[in-house]
């Protein structure tokens, strides 16, 4: 009965051991994955205009708007992090186009909207959950609620929740910022154009879920200032 009950003890210990080791291993694993899409989003940037404190500000909003829906904090969390590669289709596209300061012609704009497709084929086929919604948003940010967006005119709750959520803070949070082809927008007049697409261009659960937390995202926008890009 001794012989027993001890090696029921080690069995125990063992178990919990193996539970530790298999923790660690999934943080390991959990890090290297956060690190290559971080790496991803950086890739992107150096190719964009927009900045680091973009990308953070926008996925912190649509963080934010996840949470004010209703929605868990691990999918609140995976968009935290999969929402800054929404634009890493950029890599594909001419620099003379990326990079112009003034208003692309109607050629050029077409060529810009392949960048959805092209980020998705970067990004789709991974085990990875976050990659995964990545390559969601990268596909479906563009697409507008009344159907007359791109690349595939996906209209309404077709759309998928994460590209509808990253709609609303990308552009908020464009609008917002300085570009090399415009001025920063006031803020009021930011949240007025969030309020008159509701329906059309944006998902109005959403917009109402960004504007309904003010106070965070005033908070989130002097958190995240432009200037060198700060980890998640």
């Amino acid at each position: 009965m001794l012989a027993l009950r001890r090696a029921h003890l080690a069995t125990r210990e063992r178990a919990r051991t193996l539970e530790v080791e298999i923790a660690e291993a999934t943080a390991q694993i959990h890090d290297r994955e956060q690190e290559t899409v971080t790496r991803l989003a950086r890739a992107a940037e150096f190719r964009d205009p927009e900045t680091g404190a973009h990308i953070l500000r926008m996925a912190h909003y649509s963080a934010l708007i996840a949470r004010q829906m209703g929605h868990g904090e691990a999918y609140a969390d995976r968009l935290l992090h999969a929402a800054p590669m929404h634009d890493v289709g950029k890599l594909g596209i001419p620099d003379h186009i990326l990079m112009k300061p003034g208003r692309l012609t109607r050629d050029e704009f077409e060529q810009m909207k392949r960048h959805p497709l092209i980020g998705h084929d970067i990004l789709k086929d991974s085990t990875s959950p976050v990659i995964q919604t990545a390559a969601t948003i990268a596909l479906t940010h563009h697409e507008k609620y009344d159907g007359t967006g791109y690349p595939h005119g996906t209209a309404g709750e077709a759309i998928p929740l994460e590209g509808r959520i990253v709609a609303v803070a990308d552009v908020f949070d464009a609008l917002t910022s300085a570009r090399p082809y415009k001025p920063a927008w006031p803020v009021d007049d930011a949240t007025a154009f969030l309020r008159d697409g509701r329906g059309q261009h944006f998902d109005p659960n959403c917009v109402d879920a960004l504007l309904a937390q003010w106070d965070t995202v005033l908070d989130i926008r002097r958190r995240f200032q432009d200037q060198e890009p700060t980890a998640l």
